[in-house]
């Protein structure tokens, strides 16, 4: 069966179902069926109390949900204390596992509560439940209707005498429950009073226990605390070792990264002078090459420039020497006339120089004749001597000095005497 949710109003309707069935069974008192149906009503309901008070011990660590429910004034817990006490089922009934199971869970309950140093609120509250119900017990059993005359022929006497009787039984039984109650309250003030005072020897005892423990954990504690402070010393003794350590290790890696640094740097500055130096070496080379290609290149261009000029040279001596032949000719045909006689009749006009003589002055124009002027390129050099192919006077010093390629090897050799002028 699900017990009751574990909250105050789910304790207080459990209290007020199990005060409706214990009323119940003793109502059912004198009739069997009665009785039989309403001690197992209560049964149930006890389940419940055992299921709830189960789920109380279990809740928490802390205890706070027993504490709160059923601790404080300790009420709830005298309640079910004292039906478990009052009430009186059948032998069939009374080794019924759910009513053990609840004493059970209702006396672990109490002993939190003692341990919870609610010892005496639940003795307080024990004694008044058990007050309260006797008082209802009483109560219920002067209420309760007196068996029925069995049917027949008696009279009214014997029914008034029947019904006087029963009523000094009720009288009786009242004045025992009275008793009863009255007994069952010294008896529990005599508990209570023997609990307080074992309560009192046990508190002074837990107090005095409790001052050896304070001093024990006192001493524990100082002792914890030289620990303590012991093992900072070390830790601290530790830290400096350590620091130390690591900044020794920093110093000898600073130290040895300096050190690879300036080997790196010596390496890379050798590695640059030794490529700039091969880079000024291949440049010087290259320059080298470059100035013999163009010494050659200006050679070559003066040695076709001189070939050239040579043929042109040649070209124009086998002119001369063609317009020569040709004067010659000339001459002899005016000197010797053919005619139909065979010689000439008369001598020609003028002086005819004879053959082979000079008939063209010095290679330098008129223009010369006084001062050579110099090469126009600026090199400082004179003119060559003679004339270009079209007539004109040479206005550089030779064809390579023209081009821009160097002077040719002839430059400035040249004899003018030797050079010739065509007419």
């Amino acid at each position: 069966m699900a017990s009751k949710e574990l909250t105050e109003e789910g304790a207080d309707n459990l209290l007020a179902q199990l005060d409706t069935a214990y009323r119940r069974v003793e109502e059912s008192q004198g009739s069997r069926v009665k009785l039989e149906s309403a001690e197992i009503n209560l049964l149930k309901v006890l389940e419940q109390a055992r299921d709830m008070l189960t789920t109380a011990l279990m809740a928490s660590a802390d205890r706070a949900a027993l504490k709160e429910i059923f601790g404080g004034s300790c009420r709830r817990t005298g309640r079910i204390r004292a039906v478990l006490d009052a009430a009186q089922f059948t032998s069939e009934r009374v080794v019924d596992p759910r009513l053990m199971g609840c004493r059970n869970a209702c006396e672990s309950v109490e002993q939190v509560l003692r341990d919870l140093g609610l010892g005496a609120a639940l003795r307080a509250a024990q004694v008044a439940e058990r007050e309260a119900l006797a008082k209802e017990k009483a109560m219920i059993a002067s209420t309760r209707t007196p068996p029925k005359p069995p049917p027949g022929g008696e009279d009214a006497a014997a029914a008034a005498a029947a019904a006087a009787a029963a009523a000094k039984v009720a009288e009786e039984a009242d004045r025992l429950a009275c008793e009863e109650a009255a007994r069952k309250v010294a008896e529990a003030e005599e508990v209570a009073k023997k609990a307080a005072a074992e309560e009192a020897a046990r508190a002074a005892a837990l107090e005095e226990a409790e001052r050896e423990a304070a001093k024990e954990e006192a001493a524990r504690t100082a002792a914890v605390e030289a620990a303590r402070r012991a093992a900072e010393e070390e830790a601290s003794r530790k830290a400096a070792a350590e620091e130390a350590a690591r900044r020794l290790a920093e110093e000898t890696a600073a130290a040895e990264a300096a050190r690879r640094a300036e080997e790196e740097e010596a390496a890379r500055r050798l590695a640059e002078e030794t490529a700039a130096a091969e880079a000024a070496r291949r440049a010087e080379e290259e320059e080298a090459a470059r100035r013999a290609a163009a010494e050659d290149a200006a050679r070559k261009t003066a040695e076709e420039a001189a070939r050239r000029e040579a043929e042109a040279r040649a070209a124009e001596i086998a002119a001369r020497k063609a317009s020569e032949e040709e004067a010659r000719k000339r001459r002899e045909e005016e000197v010797h006339p053919k005619g139909k006689g065979g010689k000439g009749k008369g001598k020609a006009k003028g002086k005819h120089p004879g053959v082979g003589a000079e008939i063209c002055p010095p290679a330098r124009p008129l223009c010369h004749a006084e001062k050579v002027p110099l090469c126009k390129i600026g090199c400082g050099r004179q003119v060559a001597p003679g004339v270009t192919r079209h007539g004109k006077p040479f206005d550089t010093c030779c064809r390579g000095c023209a081009l821009g390629a160097g002077h040719d090897d002839l430059c400035g050799k040249i004899n003018p005497s030797k050079a010739v002028q065509l007419v």
